[in-house]
């Protein structure tokens, strides 16, 4: 890890952007502070993970805010048998007509239908189907495809580790996942997964987004090579079979077992 600079960039367009949260202005400030001479920062989220204390599923989520409104630009780059990932800071995104300046106190807002005169309200049932609407938009917008492979994935470190290289394997093809192609692969990968008949059904499918990101492949496709499928694990004592469970009656002083 190189050694953070002592001066971090804040440019006016990221500094006044209200789309993005202050943490994710920190955080840009810290991919500016770790780039090297050649402008790129290789420090991976497990990094900023411990930096500011929160899980690496916030870090991704902060990332791939910045990078889609064009903050940052992230490559990978093949270092024999993985990807290295390279975040590029930018700051100056191509304008989309959202205002990034400062809130001028002068200038007052434009009247609108909805204005009416000084002092009165909106009707209570527009306001209310005004609010319901805006934020039922927005709770589309929060999920992200991170959040579809967590509840996937149900706490499998593996399984989740691996949906989550996927998913910046196809943010640096440009070819990012949305909501729905994230289940897609979700369906894709239990079919499968079912389609091979395997014991380790998690092995096999982190095999399987492995084979993809190795080959440069966009889709996910069965094993071109014979999966090592791995057994139940059955726990025995001394090399024997595992002893049968004692039965304790209910009169019985169990203090004699300890």
């Amino acid at each position: 890890m190189e050694t953070p600079g002592f001066y971090a960039i804040l440019p006016a367009s990221v500094r006044y952007d209200n789309r993005l949260k202050a943490a994710e202005k920190i955080l840009f400030c810290e991919i500016t502070a770790l780039s090297d001479q050649n402008g790129y920062c290789h420090a991976q989220n497990g990094y900023f993970s411990q930096l500011y204390q929160v899980d690496e599923r916030t870090i991704r989520r902060w990332i791939h805010q910045l990078e889609q409104l064009g903050y940052i630009r992230i490559e990978y780059e093949k270092a024999g048998d993985t990807q290295q990932r390279r975040i590029i800071p930018g700051g100056m995104p191509e304008s989309d007509g959202h205002p990034v300046s400062a809130p001028d106190k002068n200038v007052r807002p434009p009247r609108t239908k909805m204005s009416g005169p000084p002092g009165q309200n909106c009707p209570p049932e527009q306001y209310k189907y005004n609010n319901t609407r805006y934020n039922n938009k927005r709770a589309r917008e929060e999920r992200s495809p991170e959040d579809v492979f967590s509840e996937y994935a149900c706490g499998k470190t593996s399984l989740l580790n691996t949906l989550a290289d996927f998913t910046r394997y196809r943010d640096g093809k440009k070819k990012p996942l949305s909501i729905e192609g994230a289940s897609r692969v979700c369906k894709r990968l239990d079919a499968l997964a079912k389609e091979a008949g395997v014991t380790d059904v998690d092995g096999y499918k982190v095999a399987v987004l492995d084979q993809s990101m190795l080959n440069n492949w966009d889709g996910l496709f069965p094993l071109k090579y014979e999966f090592e499928d791995r057994q139940p694990v059955v726990h025995t004592g001394s090399g024997g079979p595992a002893p049968a469970p004692r039965e304790i009656r209910p009169d019985e002083d169990i203090s004699q077992y300890f």
